[in-house]
């Protein structure tokens, strides 16, 4: 059914709760965009039509009411003969749940819920509705500790239609008032009684009377004392235990007047003055044990809940009226001879005698109830394949829904009583079922680069990318998901699908012979583009036109890039130098000889004496010239004439002595005589 439309406004998200009355799911009204709970009644009763008008007389009526602690019914309708009720959807869980997993509550927080629920209740005896099925199972409890009655109205339609089965009470039998358990009608007591039984539970974990068979529950409802909360729990004050006692009693009459009087007897408890009050005694213990209790008059019943009208089982009112004919005539009576009397009384006795063999031989018959042995392979199996096994079995079955990541969804997690145990027929089995992994909220990745997203979605089914260009976000940053942020997914169940950004691709183009401002009219609004402008001297481009360009024409930029572009300055201007004429140089060539002396014929001494002969090759001679040829006794310094060409050189040869100097010839430059 999930996914599935009804009315085509209200789409089945999930399943949340059912029992042998109706399955709850969690849908989305697509009219007013808000999760409510869609109660689908279960086939078969959907082709009584009796049931199905009083069915609608008591939902609409209880549509009719507005109260904080009263679940909204929003609508009434029927689809291809499916009848539903569409409700507010309370998030949280029942009160029967809230008990399991906390165990016996405090006084204070019980107090604080029974205020709650004791309100829901005043308020719809004013609209003259009795629930008739007040439990744990139909108390809702927010988050925040708002208790909410569901059901209010529908379980009259539910509990006319179907009061017994096979000699058996069925419904809340733990919760049941006396004046129901006999088959009577209720009052607005009975409501209160079965709030008093809510309250034990909810102090003690436990409900107040145990038995192997509904009937045998039933039964100790009539029969046996309510227990009292502090046997159990000795520290409940006295007076919030009284409370209990009271709303308990046996006799509707003995209850509080009306729910307004319970709630403000509630409001009360737990004050200082009251907590040691005197124990609420109502029932006379040895007339509880042999008084059978009466049947309520259809007639009387909402019309004055303090009143009891005892039924024989026939008509109120003609019963009413024989009497009033009895008494107006026993005057006129003639006094019977002690013949009669005597015949009279044996008949009576006969028949009496008659009816009591009869009920010792029918009475075990009616009560006894078959032994079934609870299935040992019911967990992990479907819960409607389980539900048609046991109900094969004659035992009836209700359900609750918990998340569980082993167990598939609709398939049953455990079940109470447990598998091998021994119960009678007509026995309530509590099956929980899997509503399959808890969802979660779905985590935000937008705004995350691509790898960490992946990173933080890898418990997820699959995960699916595509891109989009854009340059106001980073490359490979995460700009839309879906399943949205918030939304209620089961990891391993979803896939996720992220919408990436990209820079655009851009070509570069060719910037050749444009000018500056046609560069930037091309590339200045590019958002992946930086530009650098430079100039040199180029011999052929024209001043102010692109030279070159980095990156070149047709590389594809996809990512932030620097953009060199060089200008040209045009052909460089170089002074002509003038035409170099040959130089023409005096050379200063200094020749240094060693201070040696020789002695002559006289024995005097004399400076020696050194014969230097100097060549040029120039310019003017290819071959060696001779321009000095001297004797000299001294370091001396010649005047030796050179000529050069421009980027030639001239040489200069040293002979001594006629033999030519180790470091000869030596070179002079153009450059060296132009400088002379």
């Amino acid at each position: 059914m999930p996914h599935k439309r009804v009315n085509e406004r209200y789409e089945i998200i999930r399943p949340i709760g059912g029992g042998g009355m109706a399955d709850v799911f969690l849908a989305k009204d697509l009219i007013l965009d808000r999760d409510v709970a869609v109660k689908v009644l279960k086939n078969q009763f959907a082709n009584d039509d009796e049931f199905i008008r009083r069915f609608r007389r008591e939902a609409q009526s209880a549509a009719s009411m507005s109260h904080p602690n009263i679940v909204n019914i929003f609508d009434v309708g029927e689809e291809n003969n499916e009848y539903y009720i569409v409700m507010e959807y309370v998030e949280g869980q029942t009160l029967k749940q809230y008990i399991h997993d906390h165990g016996s509550l405090s006084p204070e927080e019980t107090v604080r819920i029974l205020r709650q629920v004791s309100s829901a209740v005043s308020h719809a005896h004013d609209n003259h509705i009795v629930h008739r099925d007040i439990k744990p199972q139909n108390i809702l409890i927010s988050p925040n500790g708002t208790a909410k009655v569901t059901d209010f109205g529908i379980s009259r339609a539910i509990s006319d239609a179907t009061i017994t089965h096979t000699n058996s009470v069925l419904g809340s039998v733990h919760y049941l008032s006396p004046e129901q358990a006999k088959g009577g009608y209720v009052t607005y007591q009975s409501d209160l009684y079965s709030l008093g039984v809510v309250a034990y539970e909810m102090l003690t974990g436990k409900v107040p009377f145990t038995a192997d068979t509904p009937v045998s529950i039933a039964l100790k409802h009539l029969q046996d004392p309510f227990p009292s909360v502090r046997e159990m729990k000795p520290d409940v004050p006295q007076s919030l235990d009284n409370v209990i006692l009271r709303a308990t009693s046996k006799e509707p009459e003995k209850r509080y007047g009306n729910a307004h009087a319970m709630l403000a007897d509630i409001e009360t408890v737990l004050t200082a003055g009251r907590v040691n009050e005197e124990p609420f005694v109502a029932d006379d213990p040895d007339e509880g044990a042999t008084k059978a209790m009466p049947a309520v008059s259809s007639r009387s019943a909402l019309a004055d809940p303090d009143e009891t009208i005892i039924s024989s089982g026939g008509d109120q009112a003609n019963t009413k009226a024989f009497k009033r004919e009895e008494d107006t005539q026993k005057g006129k009576k003639k006094k019977r001879p002690a013949a009669f009397w005597w015949k009279t009384g044996g008949i009576a006795a006969a028949v009496m005698l008659a009816i009591i063999l009869f009920l010792i031989w029918w009475i075990p018959t009616l009560l006894h109830v078959e032994d079934v042995e609870i299935p040992d392979d019911l967990i992990g199996e479907h819960v409607e394949e389980v539900e048609e096994r046991l109900e094969e079995l004659q035992l009836v079955t209700e359900r609750e829904y918990r998340y569980d990541d082993e167990i598939e969804e609709d398939h049953v997690i455990s079940h109470s009583p447990a598998a091998g145990r021994t119960v009678k027929a007509e026995t309530m089995i509590t099956l929980v079922v899997s509503e399959g992994p808890e969802p979660v909220d779905m985590i935000d990745v937008t705004g995350e680069t691509r790898e960490r997203a992946l990173n933080m979605l890898e418990d997820f089914l699959d995960v699916e990318i595509s891109y989009t260009q854009t340059t106001d976000e980073n490359p490979d940053t995460v700009l839309e998901q879906s399943p949205a942020a918030g939304e209620l997914i089961i990891p391993g169940e979803t896939s996720v699908r992220l919408t990436v950004s990209e820079y655009p691709v851009f070509r570069m183009p060719n910037l050749a012979d444009m000018t500056r401002n046609e560069v930037l009219d091309l590339l200045e609004d590019q958002p992946l583009l930086t530009l650098s402008f430079n100039e040199e001297h180029h011999p052929s481009v024209e001043e102010g036109k692109v030279i070159s360009q980095n990156p070149g024409r047709g590389v594809e930029i996809d990512e932030p890039t620097r953009v060199e572009v060089i200008f040209s300055l045009g052909p460089e201007e170089v002074e002509e130098e003038p035409e170099e004429e040959p130089v023409r140089a005096i050379v200063p060539f200094e020749v240094s000889l060693p201070e040696i002396s020789e002695g002559d014929e006289d024995g005097n001494e004399e400076p020696a004496r050194y014969r230097i002969q100097i060549s040029v090759a120039d310019m003017n001679a290819q071959v060696p010239r001779q321009v000095i040829d001297r004797e000299i006794t001294e370091t001396t310094t010649f005047d030796v004439p050179m000529a050069v060409e421009p980027g030639e050189s001239g040489f200069l040869i040293l002979v001594v002595d006629g033999e030519e100097f180790q470091d000869s010839p030596f070179e002079y430059t153009y450059e060296q005589l132009r400088d002379l």
